[in-house]
Parts: structure tokens; sequence; C-alpha cells
């Protein structure tokens, strides 16, 4: 009886021991184990959609612009934030600018600040006088001045293309916090033709608007009366335009031999009327709507100036003829008239002049 208690006893004394043995382990365990690590990060514009990876944890930003992950170390957290450059809508794209540290975090989370470059989708459109559009394959560049103190110079290429990418905020640190600036834009030239058709600086606006930013161009009409020369009726087949730049174009006239060309930027224009015998032209300064009466030589024009300018040479003729006899006739009637002898009595003075005879006493 006594083996199988003692047995017993043995067999309780070490289930105790290992049962404590247990507790303490799983205590030291326990305390071994390390605390949760947590990183958050704060997009700066506050954009939603934000895709990144901090020390290789995925994340996304909510809709305040911010995502906490968890994470086994903080090491380095700032320099292990990879944001790529990214459309947030079809409109708006960013990409990463720097990343600010939050000094004031716990032991076991970071706070980081992704400051992101923000550009956003532009598209132009321009506006005559008359609030059409004017297609842009007419302008040839747009000029712009940026609050960053930048300039940007967009080709007749890139309008074309529409729209173009701009800078819409860059981050901006105030007092003790960075936050988001818009970019502030304005147009400094609209260049057609060689002119431009904007007042520099007048005009203003911001990338982020998502609606077309409208330029009203300054612009002009001309009209051109092509007229008979001598007779002052409506004549000529067609006008040559030379624009401010060099370019030339040519325009039809109408049955009433008129033609409006609207939407000229200001400038100094050269004006040829086709359809005459002797090419005329005239400089044209357009400064606003102006009608223009151009002259044109026809072929009855050139006729009726020949034949003047033929009787003219006539007349000339003429004179000159009877000019040349009449003066051969007066130099034949001088030679044949014979010279007077003073009279017998008369004296010759120490002048020359005759004098009368005096009587002798």
């Amino acid at each position: 009886m006594r083996r199988p208690v003692l047995a017993l006893l043995v067999g309780s004394t070490t289930l105790a021991a290992l049962a404590a043995a247990a507790v303490t382990l799983g205590a030291t365990t326990a305390q071994a184990a390390p605390a949760p690590k947590t990183i958050t990060v704060q997009a700066v514009p506050q954009l939603p959609g934000i895709h990144f990876t901090v020390n290789g944890v995925p994340a996304v930003t909510d809709g305040t612009g911010s995502a906490t992950v968890t994470v086994t170390d903080l090491f380095g957290a700032a320099s292990n934030l990879v944001l790529p450059s990214q459309y947030v809508t079809p409109t708006t794209r960013v990409s990463l600018d720097r990343v600010a540290n939050d000094p004031k975090h716990g032991p076991s989370t970071r706070i980081l600040y992704a400051e992101l470059d923000e550009s956003s989708a532009v598209t132009f459109s321009m506006l005559t006088p008359q609030r059409k559009v004017l297609p842009l394959s007419q302008v040839t560049s747009v000029t712009l001045n940026d609050s960053l103190g930048g300039t940007t110079t967009l080709s007749a290429s890139q309008l074309r293309r529409q729209p173009v990418w701009l800078p819409s905020s860059r981050p901006h640190k105030g007092a003790g916090e960075v936050t988001d600036r818009q970019v502030l834009y304005s147009v400094k030239s609209v260049m057609i033709r060689g002119t431009n058709v904007v007042n520099s600086g007048e005009i203003r606006f911001t990338a982020d608007s998502g609606v077309p930013v409208t330029i009203p161009l300054i612009l002009h009409s001309l009209t051109i009366d092509a007229n008979d020369l001598l007779a002052g009726k409506p004549a000529g087949s067609a006008v040559q335009l030379t624009y401010p730049d060099g370019t030339t174009q040519t325009t039809s006239l109408g049955p009433d031999h008129r033609v409006i060309l609207p939407d000229l930027p200001r400038g100094s224009y050269r004006v040829n009327v086709e359809g005459g015998v002797i090419p005329l032209a005239s400089t044209v300064q357009l400064s606003r709507d102006q009608t223009a009466t151009e002259l044109v030589v026809t072929t009855g024009d050139f006729l009726e100036i020949l034949a003047i300018v033929l009787v003219a040479l006539a007349i000339v003729v003429a004179a000159g003829i009877i000019g040349r006899r009449r003066r051969r006739q007066r130099d034949a009637d001088g030679r044949a008239e014979p010279s007077e002898a003073p009279p017998e009595d008369s004296q010759t003075t120490p002048t020359g002049e005759v004098a009368d005879a005096v009587p002798v006493a």
C-alpha cells in the first residue's frame, strides 16, 4: 500500500512543479513581448486615397488625408516612407516633396507629414470681343507668371493637346505647422501673329478650380473698301493682308468689292488690293475697329491716265515748237532792219551819247 501512495505523491509533486514552471515561463514571455509600434502618416494637403508604404507596410489615406500602420521597428521611419507619383483624380496628381517628422511623439509612435506637390489639369478658352471662342490653332503661345516666382510658356502644340498640367498647390511652412498654399497665376501674354492680345497681369486664376480658364482677347476688325482710282466705283478682286509678324493672307472681295476681316490683333498692317493694272499698297495702324478705303488702278483708269499724259505731252511739245518758231522769227526780223546813223551835226559825248550840235558864233 505504501508504494502506490508514494508514487501518487511523487506524481503530484512533479505536476505541481511543472505547472509552476509553466506559469513562470508564461509570465516571463509576457514580460518579454514588445509593445505594438504605430506610425501615423498625414498628407499635406489632406487628400484621401493617397497610396504609400512605410517600413514595407502599405496603406491608403482616409477622408482626413491620414493613415496609421503597425510596424515592428520605428527606426528610420521617415526615410522608409515611399510615396510614388500618382493620380488622385483624373484632373489631379501628386508627387512627394519631402517628409517631415513631428518631434512630439511617444516611445512607440511616430507622426510623419508627407508634404505633397499637387498639380491640376487646366484647359484654356480664348474669347473674342463678341464672346465667341477663338480656335487655339490661331494662338502662338501663352506665357504665365505664378506666385512661386516662376514663368511658364505654353507652346502652340501644348495648347492643342489640352489640358495642360500646372502646379496647383505647394507645401508652406507657417507658424509651427506645414500647410498647402495655392499657386496663383497671372496671364503675361497671349501671342497671335506676333502681337500680344492681352493686358499683361490683368487676368488671374488658380489651377485647382476645375473649370476652363477663360481669357478675353483684345482683337479688332478691319473693313476694306476697294474703289476705282478715277471714277470712285467699287473695283478689285482680292485683298492681300500682311500681318505684323510678316505673314500674309489673301481674301477675295465680295460682290460689292468689300471685305470685313475680323479678330485681328492690334498692330501695323500692309494692305494690297489685287485686280488692278498697277499694284497699290498702304499701311494701316490697327488699334480699334476701322474701315480703310483702298484705291485700284483699273484698265480704264490706266487708259485714261495714258491719254491725259499723251495730251499733256503733246501740248508741251507743241508749245515748244511754237516757241522756237517765234524766237526764230524775231531773230530774223532783227537782222533785216538797218541801223540808224547819228545826224551829221551831232556830237558824241565821252559817255557815248549823241549831243545836239552847238552853233558857232
